[in-house]
């Protein structure tokens, strides 16, 4: 199956730092073992549309057991027949 870009954001409804939610949610990205970045504003992870879903779950989960009591998760895809990377889709940017 053909990778493709995902762009998450999970925002933790909670009061105070935001970091250790966000930490939370990127440690079960890491632990998927997907090609992924960090932005500002959301990550991108690239791979099997399954795989990235169920990373993206997992993420949005961790951030529920680590204390929050609401979690919004943004998603949106981006895929291609042949599939996508992100190298491919930043050339000629940075």
């Amino acid at each position: 199956m053909s990778a493709v870009l995902v762009e998450f954001s999970v925002t933790p409804m909670t009061e105070g730092e935001m970091k250790p939610f966000v930490d939370s949610a990127l440690q079960e990205i890491k632990k998927a073992g997907l090609k992924h970045e960090v932005g500002p504003i959301a990550t991108t992870v690239e791979g099997e549309l399954d795989r990235v879903l169920d990373a993206i779950r997992h993420a949005h989960e961790a951030v529920l057991n680590r204390g929050a009591e609401r979690v919004v998760t943004d998603i949106r895809i981006d895929e291609k027949k042949g599939g996508l990377s992100m190298e491919e889709e930043i050339e000629g940017y940075r």
